[in-house]
């Protein structure tokens, strides 16, 4: 596991989550599938046009979670974008604010009438410093062993996102 000087508790558990859930092919969408398993409702990306500062986002409904970012990140920014976001999930932050006005502008929701997504959509906008640093820590473990399974020779969420 990783060894990054002293952790918090909430940081080990989340670390030894990730351990449980990292695939053997080092694949971001078997990722996500374990992810899905474990936590028993389905956990995908979406890619749209944001506008804004929000580099992406957790969104959570009745019956599925979804991970937004910026249809413009490259392939490797849109796995770290993923790691950090898997990582606010096993760490179990709260993501149960109110979705904001600015989510609902910026097309992401498109479909999804606007009073629906407000009153089922949840979304993570803003954490304490400790929360962002914990998944930063714990994203990056991921990452790094995602890589490591590639090289071992596992297959690449960027072989697809490349051609």
């Amino acid at each position: 596991m990783i060894g990054y000087g002293r952790k918090s508790p909430e940081v080990t558990r989340a670390l030894r989550a990730a351990e449980e859930i990292l695939p053997s092919s080092g694949d971001l969408e078997d990722l996500l599938d374990n992810l899905s398993e474990s936590r028993g409702r389905p956990l995908r990306v979406l890619t749209a046009p944001l506008e804004s500062k929000i580099s992406g986002l957790l969104i959570s409904t009745d019956r599925a979670d979804y991970i937004a970012a910026s249809e413009r990140a490259s392939p490797e920014r849109l796995v770290a974008i993923v790691c950090h976001e898997v990582a606010h999930t096993l760490l179990g932050h709260d993501h149960s604010k109110p979705v904001g006005q600015e989510l609902v502008d910026s097309g992401l929701l498109r479909g999804i009438d606007s009073r629906l997504a407000g009153s089922v959509v949840t979304t993570r906008q803003a954490y304490a410093h400790t929360d962002e640093a914990d998944a930063e820590t714990v994203a990056t473990y991921v990452s790094i062993e995602l890589r490591r399974r590639v090289m071992r020779g596992g297959n690449t969420f960027f072989d697809e996102r490349w051609r």
